[in-house]
């Protein structure tokens, strides 16, 4: 598996995309990932609300968690860490610092931000992970992984808040503040 990894960065390195796509690898191969607007703004938006809400972390997105699992590394939309732990000169989080991880839905991922992805991040005990559906204007929120699952969910329409334990505090995310499609 190392070899294809390899081969799928080296690719991947070497593609010049414009920057309203991304190259993904998922099940079917690498995959050409439009961005749309609703997406670029409701991450935006996103990493406005994580640095306002939790002082002295800052929202984190474009990364890699790692270690690989089963040939895995998730590139989730955002994060947050606490200011100490950013580390400017790497693209790669340890899975065991990130309190929470956002995916925000594109045509193109939703089969995997609500069936595959909840697994991966589970089993990785990543204790939430919220999905920011821009097609539906519905956001789900799970928590509590046990056992590869987690064990709780929550959802609703954009209008209401969210709110994702984050260590010793809450993080309150405004979700009227997304955009749909």
């Amino acid at each position: 598996m190392a070899i294809a990894e390899d081969w799928v960065e080296f690719v991947q390195d070497a593609i010049h995309l414009p920057k309203s796509a991304r190259l993904r690898l998922t099940g079917n191969g690498l995959t050409l990932v439009p961005v749309t607007q609703a997406y670029v703004t409701t991450v935006w938006r996103i990493a406005h609300q994580i640095e306002a809400g939790l002082p002295g972390w800052v929202a984190t997105g474009k990364f890699s968690v790692v270690p690989p699992r089963e040939g895995y590394k998730p590139e989730p939309d955002a994060s947050a860490l606490p200011a100490e732990q950013i580390r400017p000169g790497k693209s790669e989080i340890d899975e065991s610092l990130l309190p929470f991880v956002v995916e925000v839905v594109s045509p193109e991922s939703k089969n995997r931000d609500y069936s595959t992805k909840p697994d991966h991040h589970a089993s990785r005990g990543i204790p939430a992970y919220l999905i920011v559906d821009v097609l539906a204007a519905r956001w789900t929120l799970l928590t509590r992984p046990a056992d590869g699952e987690y064990q709780h969910r929550e959802s609703s329409v954009f209008g209401d808040q969210i709110e994702i334990p984050v260590a010793d505090q809450t993080l309150t995310l405004d979700s009227s503040q997304f955009q749909r499609i």
